[in-house]
Protein backbone atom coordinates (compact mmCIF):
# COMPACT_ATOMS: atom_id res chain seq x y z
CA UNK A 1 0.00 0.00 0.00
CA UNK A 2 3.12 2.39 0.60
CA UNK A 3 5.00 1.73 -2.48
CA UNK A 4 2.13 3.24 -4.52
CA UNK A 5 2.38 6.36 -2.49
CA UNK A 6 5.99 6.91 -2.76
CA UNK A 7 5.59 6.13 -6.49
CA UNK A 8 3.01 9.34 -6.41
CA UNK A 9 5.64 10.91 -4.72
CA UNK A 10 9.06 10.18 -6.55
CA UNK A 11 6.48 11.67 -9.95
CA UNK A 12 5.50 14.11 -8.38
CA UNK A 13 9.44 15.02 -7.64
CA UNK A 14 10.49 14.30 -11.08
CA UNK A 15 7.91 16.77 -12.40
CA UNK A 16 9.21 19.90 -10.06
CA UNK A 17 12.89 19.13 -11.25
CA UNK A 18 11.44 19.47 -15.19
CA UNK A 19 9.88 22.72 -13.82
CA UNK A 20 12.63 24.01 -12.31
CA UNK A 21 15.64 22.78 -14.95
CA UNK A 22 15.17 25.97 -16.54
CA UNK A 23 15.82 27.54 -13.25
CA UNK A 24 18.85 25.35 -12.45
CA UNK A 25 20.41 26.30 -16.05
CA UNK A 26 20.53 29.48 -15.61
CA UNK A 27 21.99 29.37 -11.41
CA UNK A 28 25.77 29.51 -10.61
CA UNK A 29 27.89 26.71 -11.68
CA UNK A 30 28.39 25.38 -8.10
CA UNK A 31 25.09 25.59 -7.10
CA UNK A 32 24.07 23.73 -10.22
CA UNK A 33 26.24 21.00 -9.04
CA UNK A 34 25.21 20.96 -5.52
CA UNK A 35 22.11 21.04 -6.50
CA UNK A 36 22.22 17.88 -8.88
CA UNK A 37 24.20 16.32 -6.39
CA UNK A 38 21.72 16.72 -3.89
CA UNK A 39 19.48 15.28 -6.28
CA UNK A 40 21.28 12.31 -6.75
CA UNK A 41 21.84 11.52 -3.68
CA UNK A 42 18.49 11.84 -2.06
CA UNK A 43 17.24 9.73 -5.40
CA UNK A 44 19.68 6.98 -4.29
CA UNK A 45 18.86 7.06 -0.61
CA UNK A 46 14.61 6.85 -1.52
CA UNK A 47 15.74 3.75 -3.80
CA UNK A 48 17.64 1.78 -1.44
CA UNK A 49 15.00 2.57 1.57
CA UNK A 50 11.79 2.06 -1.32
CA UNK A 51 13.40 -1.81 -2.55
CA UNK A 52 14.88 -3.14 0.68
CA UNK A 53 11.91 -5.67 2.55
CA UNK A 54 13.39 -4.51 6.16
CA UNK A 55 13.07 -0.99 7.49
CA UNK A 56 15.82 0.87 6.79
CA UNK A 57 16.70 4.36 9.41
CA UNK A 58 18.28 6.47 7.17
CA UNK A 59 20.43 8.23 9.91
CA UNK A 60 21.86 5.17 11.16
CA UNK A 61 23.10 4.95 8.43
CA UNK A 62 24.62 8.73 7.21
CA UNK A 63 25.75 8.32 10.71
CA UNK A 64 28.01 5.76 10.80
CA UNK A 65 29.29 7.70 7.29
CA UNK A 66 29.80 10.42 8.66
CA UNK A 67 31.61 8.98 11.99
CA UNK A 68 34.49 7.82 9.37
CA UNK A 69 35.10 11.90 9.09
CA UNK A 70 34.23 13.48 12.26
CA UNK A 71 36.24 13.10 15.48
CA UNK A 72 34.23 12.26 18.52
CA UNK A 73 35.34 13.32 21.91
Amino acid sequence: MIKPLLFTYLGMVVAVIIMDFKHLKQAAVINRWLSYGLIVVSAGIWFYVTSLSKTVFVTTWLTQLIQRWLPLP
